[in-house]
């Protein structure tokens, strides 16, 4: 892969589905069509990538999943999940917003994390509860982070 996942933010979701792996990935689209602003979604199962587009399919978030689908790419981005957080902060510098860890008696466990705004978007790691690596890495436009 030449370009890098982070640069379809803000592309068509069209720009990434006919190129190369993706255009030979089975993927699934959803629809949210229920709330104040519709989003599309696309989820290649086998490879831990979905993406969330506007409602005229634009990418404005990207996340990859180390193990909550059948499997992963980490080819996809240039940190890997087995990367803990010293690592991550080592590569980044200081991120603009972290969190602890946090165990929530309903939700469960949910590892740290970071926020880091890079000049064209913004990048978060969740790190896992139980041990020091990457459990999810979301990419967003920056108009798009809560």
């Amino acid at each position: 892969m030449t370009k890098n996942i982070a640069d379809y933010l803000g592309s068509p979701a069209s720009s990434l589905l006919q190129t190369t792996p993706f255009k030979d990935w089975s993927v699934e689209k959803s629809f949210e069509e229920d709330i104040d602003v519709p989003i599309i979604h696309y989820v290649f199962q086998r490879h831990g990538l979905e993406l969330r587009c506007d409602r005229d399919d634009k990418i404005s978030v990207i996340f990859l999943y180390s193990d909550e689908f059948d499997g992963f790419d980490e080819s996809l981005f240039e940190i890997p999940f087995s990367w803990g957080r010293d690592q991550v902060l080592e590569h980044f510098g200081s991120p603009s917003k972290s969190g602890g860890k946090v165990s929530d008696p309903i939700l469960g466990n949910y590892g740290a994390w970071d926020r880091f705004t890079l000049p064209g978007h913004v990048v978060h790691f969740e790190y896992r509860a139980n041990f020091d690596g990457i459990k999810k890495i979301t990419l967003m436009c920056k108009d798009m982070v809560p």
